[in-house]
C-alpha cells in the first residue's frame, strides 16, 4: 500500500515536472517570437524610413531638375523670339503693320462696337494698345546688336511713319473737335482714313466740313476717305 502511494506521487511529480518543462517551453518560445517579431518590425520600419528618404530626395531632385529645365527653357524661347526678331525682313515688317491696321480697322468700324456707349473710351484705348505694341516690337529689332543694318533700317522708317501717323490723327481730331463736334476718333493707314463722329446723323454740311480738314491734313482724295457717325 504504501509502495503503490509512493508510485503514484512520484508519477504525479514526473507529470508536474514535464508540464512545467512544456510551460517554460511554451513561454521561451513566445517570449522569443515576440522579440523577433519586434526586431522586424524595427527593421521594417528602419527600411520605410530609409525608402522614404530616398524618396524625398529623389522628388528633390527632379523638382530642381525641372526648375534647370524651365529656365533652359525660358531662354531658349528668348533666343527664338531673337532669332526671329534678327531675321524679319522688310516685307515681314510690313506685313506686321498691315495686319496691325487691319485689326485697329475692324475694332473701330464695327458696327456692334460703334453702338456702345463706351465706344469711344474703349476703341482709343484699343488702338493704342496695338499701336504701343508695335512700337514695342520696332523697337527690338532697332536696338539689337545682331539686326542688319538694312532691318534696322526698315523698321526705323516704319517707327517714325507710325509716330507721324499718330501725330496727325491727333491734330485732325482737334480740329474736326474745334468744328463744334462733341467726340471723334481718326485712324490713318498707308492707303486710308476712317473718322467716327459721335453724332446722330450727318449731313451733307458735316461731311463737307470733315472731308476738308482730313484732305488737306493728309493729301487723301475723298475715295480714300470713310466717315461714320456714332448713334
Amino acid at each position: 500500500m504504501f509502495k503503490v502511494k509512493r508510485r503514484n506521487i512520484l508519477v504525479i511529480s514526473l507529470v508536474c515536472v514535464l508540464c512545467s518543462i512544456g510551460y517554460l517551453n511554451y513561454a521561451m518560445n513566445k517570449y522569443v517570437s515576440l522579440e523577433t517579431s519586434n526586431e522586424f518590425e524595427k527593421y521594417e520600419e528602419n527600411k520605410l524610413s530609409e525608402l522614404t528618404s530616398k524618396n524625398e530626395n529623389r522628388e528633390v531632385d527632379e523638382i530642381v531638375s525641372g526648375e534647370i529645365d524651365q529656365s533652359a527653357y525660358v531662354e531658349y524661347s528668348d533666343d527664338t523670339q531673337v532669332v526671329e526678331v534678327i531675321d524679319s525682313s522688310d516685307s515681314q515688317i510690313e506685313d506686321i503693320i498691315t495686319e496691325t491696321s487691319k485689326t485697329i480697322n475692324q475694332s473701330i468700324t464695327n458696327n456692334q462696337s460703334i453702338k456702345r456707349t463706351n465706344y469711344f473710351i474703349e476703341s482709343r484705348m484699343n488702338m493704342n494698345a496695338e499701336r504701343e505694341k508695335m512700337i514695342v516690337l520696332l523697337n527690338e529689332i532697332i536696338n539689337n546688336d545682331r539686326t542688319d543694318e538694312s532691318n534696322r533700317k526698315a523698321a526705323n522708317d516704319e517707327k517714325m511713319e507710325l509716330i507721324d501717323i499718330m501725330n496727325k490723327e491727333k491734330i485732325i481730331e482737334n480740329l474736326i473737335k474745334a468744328k463744334g463736334f462733341e467726340e471723334t476718333i481718326v485712324f490713318i493707314t498707308d492707303h486710308s482714313v476712317n473718322v467716327i463722329l459721335e453724332i446722330e446723323k450727318l449731313t451733307d454740311a458735316d461731311v463737307a466740313k470733315v472731308l476738308d480738314i482730313v484732305m488737306r491734313e493728309t493729301k487723301f482724295s475723298t475715295d480714300n476717305i470713310k466717315i461714320l457717325n456714332k448713334f
